[in-house]
């Protein structure tokens, strides 16, 4: 009797046990992801009117790094457990071809909603043809396994254009949030901080020095990089002004692989169209352009 007695008690705290935890709530996997969209200008320059689509020219060349590049730049500071040495491990990736196909690294960072200012975590991730931002597998959204879910502001970076980041302080979870900087009614902080082409927002392209400024023509100009990078190249033994430098370079600005200061479609003038194009999505009606006119990051 005894046993009977304790197998039914066993049997009816079982059930017990199974009517509390099927009402439990499941906690959702750790970490934040997203859905990210951005474009980059210099992506964009050289194509058709009618192409959507930005140009892979550094992948197809296979210039593209598997590892991301921001580690080897002082301008970026990777903060967190999430980012740092990021690598692509299949080559499928960089085989991709079509809307899906990779453009470049981007440095994302999420920022404290109290203070923008300040960086909570960073990670290196991928953009696609079509402005998608992918984690390194080529496909997944952007994912940060050590940063608890909260709100939290977001920034899209680029080794040679201005960054942009979100006005508002987003919900962030497991379940991916969309983050599209290339939607025009998409609040981000700051004045100007994007350029409009044909209907859709890009980070501005040009800053070559890595100052946070695109400028043309004045002090601290783009283009004594650019002009440095070709004449100081060592291949470039006669000092040829119009000597293309090939690689993966950050002052390549329209991202096609080539450096070149002189020439067809060189890269000092693709940075005046560049600049004309920032200049008139700014509006500013009765106002010139000026060769010296300066573009500035909009972050805090």
């Amino acid at each position: 009797m005894k046993i009977k007695a304790l197998l039914s008690l066993l049997f009816s705290s079982s059930l017990m046990v199974a009517h509390l935890c099927a009402n439990c709530p499941i906690a959702s996997p750790p970490g934040v992801r997203m859905h990210i969209k951005a474009l980059l200008q210099g992506a964009l320059v050289k194509m058709a009117s009618n192409e959507s689509l930005m140009r892979d020219d550094l992948r197809a060349k296979g210039y593209l790094p598997t590892t991301e590049p921001y580690s080897n730049t002082p301008k970026f500071i990777h903060v967190g457990n999430d980012g740092g040495g990021e690598t692509v491990t299949n080559t499928d990736v960089f085989n991709t071809v079509g809307d899906n196909a990779i453009v470049d690294w981007v440095f994302i960072e999420l920022r404290s909603p109290a203070d923008p200012s300040v960086v909570v975590a960073t990670r290196a991730a991928l953009v696609q043809r079509d402005g998608d931002v992918v984690d390194v597998d080529g496909v997944s959204p952007v994912y940060f396994p050590s940063v608890f879910k909260g709100s939290y502001h977001v920034a899209v970076k680029h080794r040679n254009h201005l960054g942009v980041m979100s006005a508002q302080a987003l919900a962030l979870d497991y379940a991916p949030a969309t983050v599209d900087f290339t939607d025009p009614d998409f609040s981000v902080y700051g004045d100007h901080a994007t350029v409009e082409i044909d209907g859709r927002m890009a980070l501005i392209g040009g800053d070559a020095n890595h100052d946070d400024k695109v400028i043309f023509q004045g002090p601290a100009n783009d283009i004594f990089s650019i002009f440095s990078q070709a004449l100081s190249d060592p291949g470039n033994t006669s000092f040829i002004v119009n000597y293309v430098v090939s690689g993966y370079l950050d002052t390549d600005v329209n991202l096609d692989g080539w450096v070149s200061i002189a020439g067809v479609e060189n890269d000092k003038s693709l940075l005046f169209k560049m600049m004309y194009q920032v200049f008139r999505s700014m509006d500013a009606p009765g106002v010139v352009y000026a060769p010296n006119f300066i573009a500035k990051e909009q972050l805090p």
